[in-house]
């Protein structure tokens, strides 16, 4: 049977493209998750550790543990080995003497540019193409994604939830 194009036809096929399309870029995304711990030699747990320290700056290992949605015995292991790697640095912190904070070595953030700097550039490319407003609603919609997604894992795993904070700005590149 043929089916007639209609206008919410027509739109819930583009739906279901964007939604494709974002499966496929998951699986991309995927893909460029397991290159880059290759690359840096370590696992995957360890790279999205390195991933958080990179988009919060500094950050302290309890504040990483929550957003890994790890004990912080657990993620206390991960420090060590992102440290042994030179990948992270766990300093002091100069207003609590209780307290250490944990930032990426220049290693990290050196490697991280070799490994993800042109997918930086060439989506910074990309995006150039697009008229603000086009720019606008695409960011709007990721982060509506994004929103909906933590909802999700909250209601169905509240540890899971914490992996990604609304705020997140994305991964290290």
């Amino acid at each position: 049977m043929d089916v007639v194009s209609t206008p919410n036809a027509a739109r819930e096929r583009l739906a279901e493209t964007v939604m494709k399309e974002l499966r496929a870029l998951s699986t991309a995304q995927d893909r460029l998750d397991q290159y880059a711990a290759h690359r840096f030699g370590i696992n995957r747990t360890d790279l999205r550790a390195l991933d958080l320290i990179g988009q919060a700056g500094v950050t302290s290992p309890t504040a990483l543990a929550a957003a890994l949605g790890m004990s912080t015995g657990a993620t206390s292991a991960v420090l060590d080995r992102l440290e042994a790697a030179g990948y992270a640095r766990r300093d002091p912190d100069p207003g609590h003497r209780r307290r250490t904070l944990v930032r990426q070595t220049a290693r990290a953030e050196e490697l991280g540019e070799v490994i993800f700097g042109p997918v930086i550039g060439g989506t910074l490319s990309e995006a150039a193409t697009y008229p603000d407003a086009a720019l606008a609603r695409i960011a709007e919609f990721l982060s509506a994604h994004r929103a909906l997604l933590n909802r999700y894992l909250a209601a169905v795993s509240p540890a899971a939830s914490a992996t990604a904070p609304d705020s997140a700005p994305g991964h290290v590149r």
